[in-house]
């Protein structure tokens, strides 16, 4: 600093200290001539005319000091003095729009919007083109779902020539213009003819015409484009377009296509194809659900594959070659109870069509699956006279030979009286082994499902009607070390059966069941799984009744939870073709009713029309009940009941199919209720309304342990913004929490409700998985991936990647449940860590080493 303006600044103070505030003034004047960027005399100018009551000369000053606040560290004194001197008067728009950038920077979202307007208008008047166009781009990445923010954008955009500016803002506008397709259809159309070789463009253009039923535009606008594209979104909507065009050779094309790179689904496999049913070509149909069951049973998505031919089934239940295709599926399946009503669609139509070979040829398997069946006797008879008279003779043997061999034993003919009646001592004899087979099978049936005292309760009543049967039963001893219970008078363990003795003797082993015990066992199991799979108790009620009803060819079949004595918490009903839903007063008066009555032998509570005028009310003869019980307290908690309209005889396999339903309903009920216990007590991320990370251990750790007592399958997906880290320190914290928020809300649609998702960190979320292998993981996996396809960056616009890694709990002997965890959540994480490596955008599982 040279000697004069070290001179002068010591001569305005001395002024300043004698109030000659003009002589002042004068000497930093004379300080600025010289040195231009003199802090000090710039802002004590400012200050000696605002004591002089000049604003405006003192904004000048403060202006320019303003304009040399440039280091971060002063932007809260810039900030400070623009608010204090400069806001009152005008402003250059330089200056107008520095201030709305440092307001952006403090996120005062709504003060920086007001400002880069004010910064805008005035460069637009100026003919500052570009410097009003970063300001609207500004006020729209500040008020991303502001539809006019960016119309505003697009429209200037258009009128510089700025093409790519232009269609950006139409087509984020069009994507922000809800309840309006003809609107949004417009502005996709206008980002397209400013830029047709875009594809995104042109994407979300052919969306809006596929919204409005133009499905043929929508294909042309994508076939120029579709040749060397390999974008997942994109290829999906070609071939919805093809598809909804009639094209559907075309549409399967693209499909293939989108398989062979890794990106296929086999639901768009199913939409197809539902389009070739619908055009009349059942061979297409097949031929492609075909193909779908070789990659998905390679897959061992079986299950999946079966429940979704089933609602082919019932869409065109009148499909002969669809039927066929039905019927051999679940005979390469081995499901014995599915590919025995197939094979009954199966014989229907192929009578209707009259092709009685086929006919036959389905019967006589009907016949090797199940001889005993009462309708086999009527599809004979349909026959009759249109098939070969040989074949006919053949399966009307097989017949009587079943009905002769169920009907009586040597033993039984030689203890006939002269009448033909049987004698009251075979009577006994025959109730007696039937009444112990059909114990010894519930019994079994319930140490199956885990329901210990259900089965406990069984034994004891085997022990009680039959004294001295575990000595000479092999069945029952097992059964007794299945159930970890023994008789009071043999507390000891029964020894173990050894080899020799069970070589000797296959019927320890091998128990044979009449054929409607081994189709009720495999039912039970199906239910069991549909049951499991349902998203909330109400939907697990529904899925039951349903199930149960069709099984029983039941008139009607209800299920209730609740306390005995007090309303209903939860009822479903299910009712058979034609039969009206039951007054809500009916179905309290029967409850009552059948809660009053007493219990048979085998647990169940029938009851009939002429004790209850509620059952023909309900148009129902007679109906069973059994009584559910509450998996933590074994109180009563509820009731399954069937009923038929028709009289009808109750058999003992009925009782135990509908108890052991109804207690694993009541069961997936109860944990349901306590996963939305947690979902309520836990707390909840304000901004996402996820669950806390807080709760996230708390949670693995509940459901790890119950799926170690059930045996069932737990899994975890952890979804990650590719680069969340990088991400949040460049755009800074509040853009990034509004992407998450939007990220969120986009995956909370597509998990389960029995699913838990968690704010895991910053920059990701998880996902724990009850009852879900590593398949059900992968399948959520490409379902958040393409939840989140259309989602959009706030600060620019543009699409984030995003990366999923699941993994499944393994259960070892030498784990407890905490090691269980730990391991689980290790290779979620290390599959993080090894999408990162390959360069995100990726979906990887890692399992642990088989020991």
């Amino acid at each position: 600093m040279s000697v004069d303006i070290i001179k002068q600044l010591d001569r305005a103070k001395r002024h300043v200290e004698k109030s000659q505030i003009d002589d002042a003034i004068e000497a930093y004047q004379s300080v600025l001539s010289a040195a231009p960027n003199h802090m000090e005399s710039i802002q004590s100018l400012g200050d000696l005319y605002t004591r002089q009551n000049q604003p405006d000369r003192a904004a000048f000053y403060y202006g320019m000091l303003f304009d040399r606040f440039t280091s971060p560290r002063e932007e809260p004194k810039a900030l400070a003095l623009y608010a204090r001197f400069l806001k009152p008067h005008q402003q250059p728009a330089e200056r107008v729009a520095r201030y709305a950038l440092l307001l952006q920077k403090q996120n005062r979202a709504e003060e920086s919007i007001e400002q880069f307007m004010s910064a805008a208008l005035a460069f637009e008047l100026s003919g500052k083109m570009e410097e009003a166009l970063t300001c609207f781009v500004r006020v729209a990445q500040l008020d991303p779902e502001n539809r006019d923010r960016h119309i505003a954008v697009a429209e200037l955009a258009e009128r510089m020539g700025n093409s790519a500016a232009a269609a950006r803002g139409y087509l984020r506008a069009g994507q922000l213009t809800a309840g309006d397709g003809t609107e949004a259809l417009r502005l996709f159309a206008r980002a397209h003819e400013l830029l047709p070789a875009d594809r995104s463009a042109a994407l979300l253009y052919a969306q809006g015409l596929l919204r409005s039923g133009n499905a043929p535009a929508a294909a042309a606008l994508l076939m120029p484009l579709a040749v060397a594209e390999s974008d997942p979104a994109f290829l999906e909507t070609y071939a919805e377009s093809l598809m909804r065009s009639g094209r559907l050779d075309d549409a399967r094309a693209v499909l293939d296509r989108m398989t062979n790179q890794g990106a296929g689904s086999a639901e768009k496999f199913f939409v197809l194809a539902h389009e070739y049913m619908r055009a009349g070509k059942e061979e297409g149909a097949v031929d492609l659900l075909g193909r779908v069951k070789k990659s998905m049973l390679a897959a061992r998505r079986e299950s999946e594959f079966a429940l979704a031919v089933d609602q082919f089934i019932e869409v065109y239940p009148k499909s002969l070659r669809l039927a066929e295709f039905c019927s051999a599926m679940y005979a390469e399946l081995n499901r014995e109870t599915k590919y025995f009503d197939a094979l009954v669609r199966l014989f229907d139509l192929r009578l209707a069509n009259e092709q009685f070979t086929g006919a036959c040829e389905a019967l006589e398997k009907l016949l090797d699956i199940d001889p005993y069946d009462a309708r086999n006797q009527e599809r004979i008879d349909q026959i009759q006279g249109r098939a070969d008279d040989a074949f006919l003779s053949r399966l009307k043997s097989r017949l009587a030979g079943a009905a002769t061999h169920g009907s009586q034993t040597p033993a039984q003919d030689r203890s006939r009286g002269k009448s033909g009646d049987p004698s009251p001592v075979l009577l006994e004899d025959v109730r007696a082994g039937q009444t112990l087979e059909d114990l010894l099978v519930q019994a079994e049936i319930f140490v199956q499902y885990s329901l210990q005292s259900k089965a406990v309760e069984r034994l004891q009543k085997i022990v009680e009607l039959f004294p001295g049967e575990a000595a000479r039963n092999e069945r029952l001893q097992s059964l007794f070390e299945a159930a970890h219970w023994w008789p009071q008078e043999d507390a000891s363990k029964p020894e173990p059966v050894s080899q020799e003795t069970a070589a000797e003797d296959p019927a320890v082993h091998n128990v044979a069941y009449a054929p409607e015990t081994l189709r009720d066992l495999a039912k039970i199991s199906e239910i069991n799984q549909n049951v499991f799979r349902q998203p909330s108790p109400r939907a697990m009620l529904s899925a039951a009744v349903n199930d149960v009803g069709n099984h029983l060819r039941a008139t009607r079949c209800l299920a209730v939870v609740g306390s005995p004595g007090q309303p209903p918490q939860m009822a479903s009903e299910f009712c058979a073709s034609g039969i009206e839903a039951s007054a809500g007063g009916n179905i309290v008066r029967l409850i009552g009713q059948i809660e009053r009555a007493l219990p048979d032998a085998l647990g169940g509570f029938p009851l009939d029309a002429a004790a209850s005028p509620a059952l023909k009310e309900m148009g129902l003869e007679t109906v069973l009940g059994v009584q559910l019980t509450d998996p933590e307290t074994q109180a009563p908690a509820g009731m399954l009941i069937a009923g038929f309209a028709a009289p009808h005889t109750w058999k003992p396999n009925e009782t135990y199919f509908l108890q052991s339903i109804g207690d694993q309903m009541l069961l997936c009920v109860h944990h349901t209720r306590l996963r939305s216990l947690v979902r309520t007590m836990a707390v909840a991320d304000e901004k996402t309304g996820l669950l806390a990370r807080s709760s996230y251990m708390d949670c693995l750790l509940h459901e790890s342990q119950r799926a170690r007592k059930q045996g069932v399958p737990l899994a975890l997906a952890l979804l990650q913004v590719d680069g969340g880290p990088d991400l949040l320190r460049q755009q800074g914290e509040a853009p990034f929490e509004r992407y998450m928020e939007q990220l969120g809300r986009s995956v909370q649609a597509v998990v389960r409700q029995t699913d838990l998702a968690v704010k895991y960190t910053s920059w990701a979320l998880a996902f724990i998985l009850p009852d879900t292998p590593l398949s059900g993981a992968r399948t959520l996996a490409e379902k958040l991936k393409k939840a989140t396809a259309n989602l959009r960056a706030p600060w620019d616009g543009a699409q984030v990647t995003l990366s999923v890694a699941i993994a499944e709990a393994i259960a070892r002997q030498d784990f407890e449940n905490e090691d269980i965890v730990t391991d689980l959540i290790n290779r979620a994480e290390a599959g993080l860590e090894e999408a990162r490596k390959r360069g995100g955008n990726e979906i990887v599982s890692l399992e642990m080493a088989k020991i």
